[in-house]
């Protein structure tokens, strides 16, 4: 169930990466919209190592 909850969040984190991707090339540079996208880009891609390594481990969650 672990493991499974961590690959769904992985993949929801791939689909917003994508989405994100997608929306970058239609903002104008040095706009604040540009700004926020490179910010969530970098959270979204830290998000994603993360939950990689975490899925690669095998890292166990506590569940009451």
């Amino acid at each position: 169930m672990r493991q499974n909850f961590l690959s769904i969040l992985f993949a929801l984190d791939t689909i917003l990466l994508v989405l994100l991707a997608i929306g970058y090339q239609f903002t104008e540079p040095g706009t604040a919209e540009r700004a926020i996208s490179l910010a969530s880009f970098g959270i979204i891609l830290a998000t994603l190592a993360g939950l990689g390594i975490a899925i690669r481990r095998g890292t166990e969650f506590y569940e009451p």
